[in-house]
């Protein structure tokens, strides 16, 4: 019993010092990037939360509603920081959701109060997109609160009354697709002079009519900031991404170390795979995918497009998924090739002709883009053999 006792004593001691070791690597590593989000949240409480940014994400604390934490930054990015717990445990949607935006080298502190149901903060120091966010975060707040209600009584009945559970879950999606998203949209609307307007136009749920009409009527100052580029960008990539069109060319290295240059596949039709090692979606597709290109490698070029990717982390994905076909990855400072094809959702797939059209764009993992190419390569398959 003596030697029980001793070694489940070991044991709850190695685990203390795991959970301690643990805990000291996190204060550590949260301590590292060359830009910084402060906050003082009055009742906030102390426990773990996730920081999340360009798709990455980092473990920090609070402590008593203190929080400091230095990122990574190299372009500007919005963060989102949000308790693990809540996140793992689906109690709370946007309302308790603390959001900023950061660039390289710069510092944003926040100072309010929070509740069970949401988090209230002025922002004391930052840059203006910061501002104009909270500035709208003020107004949304309460359809904010009202989701998350909704978010946490789904989940508490997921198990008990599952038909209860979705239809809160139905609910839930209405309330955000029907009346929050349009109310950003319609605050952009309201607020041409803002940098923060260029992004929400750029939201999934906003019509490209919609996103181009208003581009045009944004203020210069905004047309000429970083996100009133990409904004410009992404409507010109739309226009020449049309059906019919001839698609942009363009070139870049390969992961074989090879320039590549769309002229050089003109004569078959060509698969643009607009994808990313960060996102599941396009990962899950990969099998598909792989499938595809055995049955029609000889008639089709696939190229892969690898976006907000590091380059080891990509080398990595291409080797562990063998993905055969070329890999190109997207480098924004020479050419941006979402941009330049008016891609801003992943995966996307373009289709071009065999002169270099575009033929079909797909948003999205789904069967729309393998049967269209089936039916290309029937069509083309029939032409070769009246041919013959």
């Amino acid at each position: 019993m003596n030697f029980l006792k001793k070694v489940l004593k070991i044991i709850s001691l190695s685990l203390l010092a795991l959970i301690i070791a643990a805990l000291m690597f996190i204060g550590i590593y949260s301590q590292i990037g060359n830009s910084t989000i402060k906050a003082d949240i009055e009742n906030y409480g102390t426990g773990l939360l996730v920081v999340v940014y360009d798709d990455e994400f980092k473990f920090a604390f609070s402590i008593n509603g203190k929080i400091n934490v230095s990122l990574p930054i190299t372009e500007q990015s919005e963060i989102q920081i949000i308790y693990f717990d809540e996140a793992l445990f689906r109690t709370t949607f946007r309302s308790r959701f603390i959001n900023a935006y950061l660039g390289p080298d710069s510092e944003v502190i926040l100072k309010g109060s929070a509740d069970e149901w949401g988090v209230d903060y002025d922002v004391v120091k930052g840059n203006e997109i910061t501002q104009q966010q909270n500035e709208l975060r003020k107004v949304l707040q309460p359809y904010y609160i009202d989701e998350s209600k909704l978010y946490r009584r789904s989940w508490e009945l997921k198990d008990s009354d599952p038909n209860e559970s979705k239809r809160l879950d139905e609910k839930l999606d209405s309330l955000s697709l029907l009346t929050v998203e349009p109310l950003r949209t319609e605050w952009a609307k309201k607020h041409l002079d803002y940098e923060l307007s260029s992004i929400l136009f750029l939201e999934s749920h906003v019509s490209r009519d919609t996103a181009s009409k208003y581009e045009e009527l944004l203020s210069e100052h905004v047309r000429n900031s970083e996100n009133g580029k990409r904004l410009t960008g992404m409507v010109a990539g739309w226009e020449n991404t049309e059906s019919g069109k001839l698609a942009p060319v363009f070139s870049s290295i390969s992961s074989e170390g090879e320039v590549f240059k769309l002229e050089q596949v003109k004569g078959k039709y060509v698969v643009l795979d607009f994808w990313g090692s960060w996102c599941g979606v396009c990962l899950k597709g990969m099998p598909k995918m792989k499938t595809y290109f055995d049955k029609y490698k000889g008639s089709v070029a696939f190229v892969g497009i690898a976006c907000k990717d590091e380059e080891e982390t990509w080398r990595k994905m291409i080797e562990k998924q063998q993905l055969d076909w070329i890999q190109l990855l997207n480098n924004k400072e020479e050419v941006d090739l979402p941009t330049m094809y008016g891609v801003s959702s992943f995966p996307t797939k373009v289709i071009l002709d065999q002169e270099g059209h575009v033929v079909f764009k797909a948003v999205g993992e789904n069967e729309e883009f393998y049967d269209k190419l089936d039916e290309l390569m029937k069509e083309e398959y029939l032409t070769s053999s009246q041919h013959d």
